[in-house]
């Protein structure tokens, strides 16, 4: 409401003869009303894990998947260790070690994260369940062939929106 009728003010006043001197636009106004500047800032994003996606190059919205698929699959601890999936990403060792994308140091955040985003980068998210695109996601379970659905949608789907729900909003 505050919203509209700044605007509707900042058009009207010049009609009337008010203000001609000197347009103000909606922004401007709520920056400076009646000439009085006010300091707005953003929350900082003081999220650990988010920060140390950021690092390892994850930015808008492969940043909030990356976010989320780390809180399913480690609850954002870099230590997680539930053999044979080890790290902040759960990384599977059988599959992945000893292969271009496994880190030097599993259990380093920064690490594990730049390794899932040359995986991303070479195969998407495909290796988590998901396929992301333009923004989007949907699910590819082409990975977990003996699971049921009862598993996918609990182990898989549930957990992702969940924790994609709960991506700290200062750290868009």
């Amino acid at each position: 409401m505050k919203r509209v009728l700044a605007v509707l003010t900042a058009l009207s006043l010049p009609l009337l003869g008010v203000g001609t001197a000197q347009a103000y636009t909606y922004e401007e106004q709520m920056i400076h009303p009646r000439n009085t500047p006010i300091t707005i800032t953003a929350k900082p994003c003081t999220n650990q894990l988010a920060a140390w996606l950021k690092q390892a190059g994850f930015k808008r919205k492969h940043l909030r998947v990356a976010w989320a698929v780390a809180m399913r699959e480690s609850n954002g601890r870099p230590s997680e260790s539930t053999w044979p999936d080890l790290g902040l990403f759960q990384l599977n060792a059988p599959s992945w070690q000893g292969s271009k994308y496994w880190p030097a140091n599993v259990y380093d955040p920064v690490q594990n994260a730049k390794s899932v985003k040359r995986m991303v980068r070479d195969f998407g998210w495909q290796p988590w369940g998901m396929r992301v695109s333009r923004g989007q996601v949907s699910y590819d379970y082409s990975s977990y062939g003996g699971w049921s659905s009862w598993q996918r949608y609990n182990w898989i789907v549930e957990p992702f929106e969940r924790y994609a729900a709960q991506f700290p909003r200062a750290c868009r």
